[in-house]
């Protein structure tokens, strides 16, 4: 595989953006920077590059907000099971069609977007969600594995359980930890990652080391809110472009 100096620039900027989405949010690295990747260098290898940076990224953002661990719930439930889903897609990401994957991805970001604008204000009791966690971990790690975006359905639900900022991020970080660890050695199992993958996924640690602490000081001082929302607008616009892709 070979990639000129405009795609790199491309997948440097848009793995930038994504970081410091995801130090002022807790979310939006894979959901910013795979979409926009993947324009240009298809989804899967979007997927193998971000899967370097996701495992460093959510390191960082477990070992800030470790304080707040006593204030989660159902973690390992969401763990277990997840860990089987994202082996599960990541087998998978090597052999669909990559017109399917876009659709798909494209699909996942358009509801991730209609879920976060709606911010639904139901909160799941540890009761329902003692039951709802297996099921919810395992579509979640299926997600991970098959399109590196998991974020649409797990943020959104760990999102109910009505936990404090800290809580949140320290939960879905380390959801997201384990899962970009388990793709990684399903990668590597299978085969898929390349010589120029690697250097690209080693790269992008220079952008993400930057950009994740600032946007985490940034978070103290900026309408998040706000910044969302154009956050938000990036992303459909990518998921427009991945359907105009996958249908060209």
């Amino acid at each position: 595989m070979e990639v000129s100096l405009t795609e790199l620039v491309v997948v440097l900027v848009a793995l930038a953006v994504g970081a410091f989405v995801k130090g002022l949010t807790g979310n939006g690295l894979p959901q910013l920077a795979i979409p926009v990747m993947a324009l240009f260098i298809g989804i899967e290898k979007a997927v193998i590059i971000m899967s370097i940076p996701g495992v460093v990224s959510n390191i960082w953002l477990v070992a800030e907000h470790k304080g707040a661990r006593p204030e989660t719930r159902d973690l390992r439930a969401l763990v277990v099971t997840g860990v089987v889903g994202t082996a599960v897609g990541t087998v998978l990401l090597t052999t669909l069609d990559a017109r399917w994957l876009s659709l798909g991805l494209a699909g996942l970001i358009v509801a991730y977007v209609v879920l976060r604008l709606r911010r639904p204000e139901t909160l799941i009791s540890p009761a329902v969600s003692a039951w709802l966690s297996p099921p919810v971990g395992l579509a979640s790690g299926a997600l991970q594995g098959a399109t590196g975006v998991s974020g649409p359905l797990l943020s959104t639900y760990v999102y109910t359980f009505g936990l404090r900022p800290s809580a949140y991020i320290y939960s879905v970080s380390l959801l997201f930890l384990v899962y970009a660890v388990v793709q990684a050695v399903t990668l590597v199992v299978i085969g898929a990652y390349t010589t120029t993958l690697v250097v690209l996924g080693l790269l992008s640690l220079i952008p993400v080391a930057v950009m994740l602490p600032l946007g985490s000081r940034l978070s103290r001082r900026l309408d998040a809110e706000v910044f969302s929302k154009v956050v938000m607008a990036t992303l459909v616009a990518a998921a427009v472009a991945l359907v105009w892709r996958a249908v060209a």
